[in-house]
């Protein structure tokens, strides 16, 4: 059996919505509650797909969660991806890595070692 990646999406725009259909094609992750700068956004997916609304600090601190979605605007996948490393679970997040080269180096050596 393979185990199922419990996941954590920060970032409720438009986007969200392609891979909440995307689990349903995969049986690897299961995106168990959101996030978003726009708390109102985040209740209103969490109530839409039937997961819990937290606030950012919480998702990173939430336990059960193995790996966060990173579907922020490009300007803040640096940032966003940095606390999820620091928190010490993994990232997953859409091109770009960051905006500016010298910070997605950062982000991958980071990675490394966490």
């Amino acid at each position: 059996m393979n185990k199922i990646f419990k996941v954590g999406l920060i970032g409720c725009g438009h986007i969200a919505e392609t891979y909440f259909r995307g689990q349903q094609y995969f049986n690897n992750f299961k995106i168990i509650a959101c996030a978003d700068i726009d708390q109102k956004a985040a209740d209103k997916c969490a109530k839409l797909y039937n997961i819990k609304s937290k606030t950012v600090l919480e998702i990173l601190k939430d336990n059960e969660i193995e790996v966060i979605l990173n579907l922020t605007i490009p300007q803040s996948h640096y940032s966003v991806s940095k606390k999820v490393l620091t928190s010490g679970k993994h990232v997953y997040s859409e091109k770009p890595l960051a905006t500016y080269f010298a910070k997605g180096k950062e982000l991958v050596s980071l990675a490394k070692k966490k």
